[in-house]
């Protein structure tokens, strides 16, 4: 199965998966599709890398209004938000996420994670918050557990 990058408006990127003759793309293939909105180029592109090593699928999107877009256009596993965003702070994307999707879980992912009030971050429907660059290292693991987690909610739910 290959992978192709398209660049979009408003610096989003998204990695597309080209199902070849005899290749099918899985729900598996689906359920590991990682949203990640980030202003920083070189975080976001760090942390693209990491996870596409790591075998996610990531979708990209630098402001918060674009990110809004991608979440409420299509589907992912995971969504992982930063919370100073230039155009809407992360919780405030949470938030308006939250008014059309309440199973998807949410990650913030911040400079700031000491400062940022953890039942306020609840609040706003995320699930956690990580802290960069610290946390950059364990990233993967810890969205492959929120991922897994809900994978078994959603199971739960359909027997």
């Amino acid at each position: 199965m290959g992978v192709s990058a398209k660049r979009g408006v408003g610096g989003v990127s998204q990695f597309f998966t080209k199902a070849g003759f005899g290749e099918k793309i899985t729900m598996s293939d689906i359920q590991h599709s990682i949203l990640f909105v980030e202003d920083s180029t070189d975080t976001r592109e760090l942390v693209e890398y990491t996870l596409r090593q790591e075998g996610f699928q990531v979708t990209t999107a630098q402001t918060g209004d674009d990110g809004l877009k991608l979440a409420s256009a299509n589907s992912y596993a995971l969504i992982l938000l930063d919370v100073g965003l230039p155009d809407k702070d992360g919780l405030e994307l949470c938030r308006e996420i939250r008014k059309f999707d309440l199973q998807t879980p949410v990650l913030l992912y911040t400079a700031f994670a000491d400062l940022l009030d953890s039942e306020e971050a609840k609040a706003a429907g995320a699930q956690g918050c990580l802290r960069k660059p610290e946390d950059t290292s364990r990233l993967a693991s810890v969205i492959r557990t929120f991922v897994e987690q809900s994978d078994e909610q959603t199971s739960k739910k359909l027997v």
